[in-house]
């Protein structure tokens, strides 16, 4: 009888197989016309718009570290002119296609003839929390002043988080696509995690989106779930089972991937960490997940680094007796030992041996898990390690 079930399978596959691939790979397809459509539109509006001014370039707007604005501010700041003149600056400079930039002063305002921002090429982007700030501070702003011009851009900008995923639950680090390891599924600069979050108090719909509709709270749970399942698809293991996350992944092969020339495939210590705390905020994780958040904090403690301290302006790495828990911004995958890289592609297991200029540009070491393991006591106190969630692993 088995044997029986075991030929009926085998010749179900054989004759559903290739319908299956075939549409998976249409998906794929429609995803990508859909991109380029998406992208010529935006190219199309300020091509037009210059035509209008008689002008062939386009000027940039100003560029900023961050936006340029306390993006903490509470909701009532936005009933003053100083908040009302940050959200006029950031309506002006959403994109038609519904995004923003990175590294661009959004408290003025966009002028005719610009583009949306600094970097024309890559723009709208995720990376460095663009998109999903100027989307929280609408929903701010809508709650304090409905007006309806600020839900119709935060309704414009999370349909462009829905649209940018990929057809197997992750996001690219830019959207439309801009090719190259932009395309990457990107946890690094926290892309991912800022996208969940938002996510989820989308579906949530409390507080300050308490206007969202239960047509976008659905569609947002939908996208939330999907994201969820590809994390769980794409931890790492090693020896000691499920580990933490990559910082970025080729999209269709899901394998591990190169990003700028010292962004090596690597777990992303600091990123897994922060996603974990998205993660932990779930109200009903199923036992998949919560294995493999157990099984990331066990991760986090077991190469924990005591006694050393990260001297943030010399850029060395210090005996210090007492100091810690301190981890590295990367590990490597085979081994989990702690690896750095420089803008050559060079690899190194010691950071002190990667040129100056690098040591200084980036954050090699943080201490940001040790937060995460904090809030992961209460956690673990609502959701035990079990035999069940431990089979969930198998």
């Amino acid at each position: 009888m088995l044997q029986q079930m075991g030929c009926v399978t085998l010749v179900w596959l054989l004759c559903w197989l290739p319908q299956l691939l075939a549409a998976e790979e249409s998906s794929w397809q429609a995803y990508y016309q859909l991109s380029a459509n998406t992208q010529q539109l935006d190219k199309q509006a300020l091509a037009l718009e210059l035509q209008s001014l008689n002008q062939t370039q386009f000027s940039l707007p100003s560029a900023t570290r961050r936006f340029g604005f306390d993006i903490d501010a509470p909701a009532s700041w936005y009933q003053t002119t100083a908040g009302k003149t940050v959200v006029e600056a950031i309506l002006s400079l959403q994109t038609p296609s519904g995004g923003w930039s990175k590294r661009t002063d959004m408290t003025v305002a966009r002028s005719a003839g610009q583009h949306w921002g600094v970097e024309p090429k890559y723009v709208p982007t995720f990376d460095n929390s663009a998109t999903t700030t100027q989307l929280r501070v609408l929903a701010k702003a809508f709650a304090a002043t409905a007006d309806p011009r600020y839900k119709a851009a935060f309704y414009r900008g999370i349909r462009l988080i829905l649209q940018a995923q990929y057809p197997n639950g992750g996001w690219p680090q830019n959207y439309p696509l801009t090719g190259g390891y932009h395309d990457h599924i990107t946890l690094n600069d926290e892309v991912t995690e800022e996208i969940l979050s938002l996510l989820l108090a989308v579906t949530e719909a409390k507080q300050e989106f308490s206007f969202v509709d239960s047509k976008l709270q659905q569609a947002a749970q939908q996208a939330l779930t999907k994201g969820i399942a590809l994390l769980l698809q794409i931890q790492q293991q090693d020896n000691a089972g499920l580990s933490l996350w990559a910082a970025q992944y080729e999209h269709r092969s899901l394998i591990p991937a190169w990003a700028r020339a010292y962004e090596m495939p690597a777990l992303a210590v600091m990123e897994s960490a922060s996603l974990l705390e998205v993660l932990m905020q779930l109200p009903k994780p199923s036992d998949e997940l919560q294995q493999a958040i157990h099984s990331a904090m066990a991760w986090l403690k077991r190469h924990a680094i005591y006694e050393k301290h990260w001297h943030r302006s010399e850029r060395v790495l210090l005996d210090k007796p007492g100091a810690g828990p301190l981890w590295p911004r990367f590990a490597e995958l085979s081994s989990n030992r702690p690896i750095f890289g420089d803008r050559d592609h060079s690899l190194y297991y010691d950071v002190h041996q990667v040129s100056l200029e690098r040591r200084q540009g980036y954050a090699w070491y943080t201490d940001r898990p040790a937060r995460t393991l904090l809030r992961y006591q209460a956690w673990q106190q609502q959701f035990p390690l079990t035999a069940k969630t431990l089979k969930a692993a198998d």
